[in-house]
């Protein structure tokens, strides 16, 4: 059997045979993904311990289970890295019941705060365009998400309405699903119908989509090893990560990086936008600078600094990365070593891979919100998100498993992780029975839903309330040396190496 038909079959058993159990091998599917990247749980040095059983909110995804096994894994590659740079294994730990805080530590508003304020959303008062779901001509849904300036302008001039969300309504009534999501695509907005999983499994975008591994790492060419310093105080530390990372997915990758001792710089251009519930989440542990990288004088800056970076990671097009020389072939010509990280909606390639999109799109194309809701009336999951951040751990991991190997053998890499093809991972890992999971959330104290671990740091944008990461390291606990700064605030500059 191929990969994309194992797929098909695994993702289909989980729908037609719905769990009313809460039995999994949690550590078997964390071995799954680590050895898809070289590791194992024995790289730890450690104990690896779960603590809690999904189903910990309403839904019927596994959601504490995946988003436990994408930290975990990140930390199993952190903590490999540790042992190859002198220091000791280590136990780590992860409790499920506080993890999901982690996952979507914004959507309750409680938990991530500067000055005592949760971060919101001013400029787009209505909301129109924002995590809703509205019913098309023909009797089916389709999800505009337009958190920026000129995605909502140019949703607004497609659907030639006001922005409220009668407005809107009203005007989504009059296209058929399918003809919208269509036009939305011809001009680079976000408005994707939702489907069922059958439905999806139907389209190419599946096989496109579900040959790729979970975790895509690459060696792209050849160069010397590259042996890491001893005696550091962190795994990272000497690490020089390059990013373009914006939203969650891409710009949570530097956070993850960063926790763990690399300089991360993340690089805006002049022209870009951020909604501040994101920055104020994503953007922790990276300092952050601004480039026009389209005009001759940002764009040598930008390849200087990629000739002395470790890792780059982006979250953005193909198309994108290419016309800027930083797709994954021209990063490592620039430079020999590189570790290229990618996060994509459906793949790199194939009729869909240049849409846009987020967390959000790919679990509505792909079935998750039809599993939420019904296909009659599709919801999100009870806490908005569906795997932003676990690609973001996920790809972090793979980053940290690819600098391992070029330290022994040299190389440049290439690492890349679909949004869509996580999303098929989620539902893989089997389906709850709707009221079996909605009866057991919460109604034991291994599926309580428990208040997360917290961090405060004084920072130059003000007092900082974060989440942390919610797992337990004995010897690399992590440490932000940039908490939070305002975006596009440094100095397009590495800091100077100690190691």
């Amino acid at each position: 059997m191929n990969t994309i038909d194992h797929m098909k079959q695994r993702i289909l058993d989980a729908q037609h045979n719905r769990l009313t159990h809460t039995d999994f091998d949690i550590h078997a599917e964390l071995e799954k993904v680590l050895q898809d990247i070289g590791l194992s749980s024995a790289d730890s040095g450690g104990e690896i311990s779960f603590t809690g059983k999904d189903p910990i909110v309403p839904s019927v995804l596994r959601l504490a289970s995946s988003a436990g096994i994408g930290m975990v894994a990140k930390s199993v590659a952190a903590a490999h890295l540790w042992r190859l740079r002198g220091g000791k294994g280590q136990d780590i730990s992860l409790d499920l019941r506080k993890i999901l805080h982690r996952l979507s530590p914004f959507y309750d508003r409680k938990w991530e705060k500067l000055n005592g304020y949760s971060p919101a959303s001013p400029s787009d008062p209505s909301q129109a365009l924002k995590f809703g779901f509205y019913e098309t001509k023909d009797h089916r849904w389709v999800m505009p998400l337009e958190p920026y300036p000129k995605l909502k302008i140019n949703t607004l001039k497609l659907l030639d309405c006001a922005d409220t969300p009668e407005a809107v309504a009203k005007a989504i009534s009059t296209w058929n699903a399918k003809d919208l999501e269509d036009a939305a695509a011809k001009v680079g907005i976000v408005m994707p119908m939702a489907r069922t999983l059958e439905e999806f499994i139907e389209e190419p975008t599946f096989a496109d989509v579900a040959k790729l591994p979970l975790i895509q790492i690459e060696k792209i060419g050849e160069s010397e090893p590259e042996p890491l310093s001893q005696g550091v105080s962190s795994p990272l530390e000497g690490i020089r990560a390059l990013g373009m990372g914006h939203v969650i997915a891409g710009a949570g990758i530097g956070r993850a990086l960063a926790l763990q001792g690399a300089d991360v710089l993340n690089i805006w251009r002049p022209s870009d936008w951020e909604v501040d519930t994101t920055y104020y989440t994503s953007s922790v542990g990276m300092r952050s600078s601004t480039l026009e990288i389209g005009e001759p004088q940002g764009h040598a800056k930008m390849q200087t600094l990629l000739q002395d970076a470790d890792i780059f990671f982006a979250n953005r097009r193909p198309s994108y990365l290419n016309r800027f020389e930083l797709d994954p072939q021209q990063a490592a010509a620039i430079r020999p070593g590189i570790i290229h990280v990618s996060v994509s909606l459906h793949g790199e390639d194939g009729v869909w891979a240049d849409r846009v999109g987020f967390d959000q799109t790919a679990g509505t194309v792909t079935g998750v919100m039809c599993l939420e809701g019904t296909p009659e009336k599709p919801q999100l999951p009870a806490i908005l998100v569906v795997n932003d951040y676990i690609i973001s751990w996920l790809a972090a991991a793979g980053a940290m498993a690819a600098l391992a190997r070029r330290t022994q053998e040299g190389g440049s890499y290439k690492v890349h992780i679909s949004l869509s093809r996580v999303s098929l991972w989620l539902m893989s890992m089997g389906i709850f029975d709707k009221d079996y999971a909605y009866t057991i959330a919460g109604s034991s104290d291994e599926h309580l839903y428990l208040d997360p671990d917290l961090f405060t740091a004084e920072t130059v944008c003000g007092d900082y309330q974060g989440v942390a990461d919610q797992v337990q390291m004995s010897e690399t606990p992590g440490h932000y040396n940039t908490v939070l700064v305002p975006r596009g605030s440094n100095r397009p500059e590495w800091l100077p190496k100690d190691v």
